[in-house]
């Protein structure tokens, strides 16, 4: 018997078989890791989970490519080379290869293999045998110098999870970056080849979808939930893993996935109980307790209980979980317990995920995942402490540090922070950056040490500016060649410190309102004397002389003397006049700022205090409300405002808020009445020897609410036949009307719309025309409906107005044009009966200004035209006799007039059955 006389059900069948043997049902998931072994050399790890049972597809080898054009067969490693079988019908099988490239720069380390397994619900459904497995990895050579050493992720999940049907599902891939780089992940389709998404893909929430159908991918913790399956079956996902440094994406790792899905699952996964987030500083010890519980109570459901992550990964002083093996009753209790040291110090979370699993399949079941993210930060610095000379500030702390001492040469020094005057920083254990603060370094990789501490000197420091420092150490890896630093990540920082180079120049501690007045205004101003320890009094010996100099405006340097305020001494012990009250000024409108000029000896300026300005306070009045502001110039820290409700001459009625904002806004207030306000500030310089809270008054500020403010622009909708015609039947004119309706929105502090008074309505007879009122309506009127001239063309928009007059701007503008209706029918039946007797267009049709119909016989001989839109044949020749029974043809061109300028046509063709 030949093949040909086999039955079709025979070929096909035999056809099926060959596939089998070609594609041999294999790759269940996997993933590449990279490592960087030199300069320019890499060692890549390809782990693959495929099908144990199918043997003829067995892999001892594959084939990687490099991405620079080369590529390389890579042997099996594990198993002696047979690879591991691990259950399920699933084994584990790890290639390495090792490979230098040619330069510095970005690769896409790829593998392909020819065939998935069988029967992948979302892959190419149910021929995903045929499709190649591929996968791959992106990899970056940095410049080892500046950047650092370079390793890909560490995926700590192996890629393989079992779910159930109407059940919540969870994975993670415990990502683990052996560098510390930051991280992110987002769900990509599977691939087939370089570029190529596998054919036919849906994602899990695609097949059988519905409102108890979702997934979602956490980008920050890599969480894959899936609530839930609906259908049982093998699904592949792919997660993508992304890795940045210093903020740019250097690696990207792409894990193939399966899940299997199973039905009739009458259990509950397993929940857990642990702590979520824990901050710690290096050389603390963790010990958590950790729970798995079975919320079904079944005493035959076993769970058990295990923790992965990269406390465990550490080369030094690595985690430990404290745990029963294998499945066990509940509760099921295990302690996570990590003596952390210095080289845990990282500017990454660590991340521990305790993974709980019954036995609902025997040996595998239903999963939960809870994560505990640990943050370990180095210590702060302690006991830092400055001295001011007279040109450098001295820095000083204890030696030695607690974390001085690392394996690798962790620790790199310490950074120097600055900024003037106080910060209100507050230390968090799990990370503070003192930049945040308006600290900025001055000092980088800092170890100088004498027999006393570590210093630093700072030789930057300017004459009568307050610093405040903090010291934080530094922490980085290093390069395996080079010892080069790379991901640098900073400790806790130490108590502030503030301090000035030597105080041998007066120094301005108030500058106060006294009396608002547009002429008869005044502000006191007082200062500091030089510290007499400061300034070499036999150097620069008497006499000794203030001067005071003014400016308008904040901040303004454009100074002149201030009358009257010149102060002389023969003597320093008698240079005491540091508080004057500057007079006759215009404080209402007008704020100043003031320097102290010093002499010591002659003629010449020996030097200056740094300037301070008047505490100036706005107001803006709005509907019932006055918005308020303050700001002021000066080289000490306000930390805290005081905001008084007063009379115009300044009498304090009420004290309305204490803050440490320089904004406010008084609400609930009366339109068209006056209320007046002052703010007092509080603060200081930080310096022991410096009074401290210092005090200064605002002057005195009037306003009145007013409503100048306009109601937000409303929002336009536009509606007429043409957005319902499908449901309308026959129209007339009184059918064509444009119905206007608009809602106010909320714009925020750009509109109010309390006290609506009406609404303007434009119009615009075409696109090229401008809107023109012709129409208010009132406040509680939302709709109107208008005819335009030419049909529904026209443009509109509208303008809310309140009771103050105030009008806002144009809403949205919604044009509208014509729409073009023209339907013919297919038979008519001219009998006389009165029912039909006429050929006309189905109702309504719309916009119509002429036709050019025309009627032809079978024969191909025209019988009827017409140039009304109406048609009205009565079945007749142009003879005025009827026409036989039978099938004609017309051809009919349609002119619309669609706006007031374009006149458009359409060719409508067809047969009509005439039946008499």
């Amino acid at each position: 018997m030949t093949i040909k006389s086999f039955p079709a059900f025979f070929l096909i069948l035999l056809f099926l078989c060959l596939i089998g043997d070609l594609y041999g049902t294999h790759n269940r998931a996997g993933e590449i890791r990279l490592e960087q072994i030199g300069e320019l050399r890499l060692r890549a790890t390809i782990v693959t989970y495929t099908k144990a049972s199918s043997v003829d597809a067995d892999r001892d080898s594959l084939r990687i490519d490099w991405g620079d054009g080369n590529n390389s067969i890579v042997g099996r490693i594990n198993g002696n080379g047979q690879g591991e079988i691990i259950g399920n019908d699933i084994k584990m099988n790890i290639y390495i290869g090792e490979h230098t490239f040619p330069g510095r720069g970005t690769y896409t380390i790829s593998m392909m293999d020819p065939n998935r397994i069988a029967g992948i619900r979302n892959v190419n459904f149910p021929n995903s045998v045929i499709v190649p497995f591929y996968i791959e990895s992106s990899f970056t050579f940095l410049n080892p110098q500046f950047q650092g050493f370079n390793n890909s992720v560490v995926l700590l999940n192996p890629p393989l999870d079992f779910a159930c049907v109407g059940r919540r599902f969870i994975h993670n891939p415990n990502a683990y970056d052996p560098d510390g780089d930051s991280l992110s992940y987002e769900l990509v389709v599977p691939m087939e080849t370089n570029g190529e998404p596998v054919p036919r893909y849906e994602f899990p929430d695609q097949v059988v979808p519905g409102p108890d159908n979702n997934i979602s991918l956490d980008p920050v913790t890599g969480d894959f939930v899936w609530d839930s399956p609906q259908l049982a079956g093998e699904y592949n996902i792919a997660i993508r893993i992304n890795e940045f440094r210093n903020g740019n994406l250097i690696n990207y790792t792409i894990r193939d996935m399966q899940i299997n899905v199973r039905d009739n699952c009458e259990s509950e996964p397993p929940e857990i109980e642990a702590a979520d987030e824990l901050c710690v500083i290096a050389g603390d010890t963790i010990n958590e307790l950790v729970i798995a519980t079975d919320p079904d109570r079944d005493p035959r459901q076993l769970v058990r209980l295990s923790a992965s992550g990269g406390p465990f990964e550490q080369e030094f002083s690595p985690a430990r979980f404290e745990i029963l093996n294998g499945f066990q009753e509940h509760p099921l209790e295990g302690r996570f317990i990590w003596e952390t040291i210095c080289n845990h110090i990282s500017g990454q979370s660590y991340t521990v995920i305790y993974k709980a699993e019954d036995n609902t399949f025997n040996t595998a079941g239903l999963v939960e995942l809870r994560q505990f993210r640990i943050k370990v930060s180095g210590p702060p610095p302690q006991n830092l402490r400055t001295s001011g000379g007279l040109n450098e500030i001295e820095l000083r702390w204890d030696q030695p540090y607690a974390c001085e001492e690392t394996f690798n040469n962790y620790f790199n020094g310490f950074t120097i922070w600055r900024k003037e005057g106080i910060s209100d920083l507050e230390i968090d254990t799990c990370g503070t950056d003192p930049a945040d603060a308006g600290f900025v370094p001055i000092g980088f990789g800092v170890t100088n040490l004498d027999d006393e501490s570590y210093f630093f000197n700072d030789r930057t420091a300017e004459k009568g500016k307050v610093y405040c420092y903090r010291v934080t150490a530094e922490f980085a890896l290093r390069t395996d060649f080079g010892n080069y630093p790379f991901n640098r990540v900073q400790s806790l920082p130490s108590e502030e410190v503030c301090d000035q180079l030597g105080r041998d120049v007066p120094l301005i501690v108030e500058v106060s309102v006294l009396e608002t007045n547009p002429q008869d205004g005044s502000i006191q101003i007082s200062w500091t004397k030089p510290v007499v320890g400061d300034l070499d009094t036999l150097e620069f010996p008497g006499p000794y002389r203030y001067q005071l100099l003014r400016s308008t405006g904040l901040g303004n340097t454009d100074f002149s003397p201030v009358p009257g305020a010149d102060f002389s001494s023969p003597t320093f012990s008698g240079a005491n006049d540091t508080t004057f009250i500057d007079s006759d000024i215009d404080t209402e409108n007008l704020p100043y700022t003031y320097t102290v000029a010093f002499y010591a000896g002659s003629s010449i300026e020996y030097g200056r205090s740094v300037p301070a300005s008047s505490l100036r306070l706005n107001a803006t009045g709005a509907n019932r409300v006055n918005r308020l502001n303050w700001e002021a110039v000066v080289p000490w820290n306000n930390y805290s405002f005081e905001l008084y409700l007063t009379s115009r001459d300044g009498e304090i009625l009420e004290l309305l808020e204490v803050t440490d904002n320089s904004e406010y806004v008084h609400q609930e207030l009366e339109n068209e009445s006056e209320y007046c306000y002052l703010v007092r500030s509080e603060g200081t310089y930080g310096l022991s020897d410096i009074r401290s809270p210092l005090f200064n008054f605002s002057q005195v500020i009037c306003s009145v609410p007013i409503d100048t403010i306009p109601p937000c622009p409303p929002v336009l909708e536009v509606e007429n036949i043409c957005n319902a015609l499908d449901d309308s039947g026959p129209i007339d004119e009184g059918d064509l009307v444009n119905t206007l309706k608009w809602s106010l929105q909320d714009c925020g502090e750009g509109g109010d719309n309390e006290d609506l008074a009406g609404f303007q309505i434009y119009y615009a007879s075409s696109e090229s025309e401008s809107l023109e009122f012709f129409e208010e309506v009132s406040g509680n009127t939302f709709t109107i409906t208008h005819s335009p001239e030419s049909g529904l063309i026209g443009c509109y928009a509208v303008r809310a107005i309140d009771l103050s007059g105030n009008i806002s701007p144009f809403s949205n503008i919604v044009c509208k044009n014509n729409c073009p209706v023209y339907n013919l029918p297919n038979a008519f039946t001219p009998n006389g009966d009165g029912h039909n007797d006429l050929f006309v267009p189905f109702e309504p049709y719309l916009f119509v200004e002429r036709v050019e119909f025309e009627v032809y016989n079978r024969w191909g001989q025209k019988v009827f035209e017409t140039t009304n839109p109406e048609i009205n044949w009565d079945g007749t020749n142009f003879n005025g006799q009827d026409l036989s029974e039978g099938t004609y043809h017309y051809r009919a061109k349609v002119f619309f007039r669609t706006t007031d300028t374009i006149e458009s046509s359409r060719v409508l063709t067809g047969f009509i059955q005439l039946i008499r």
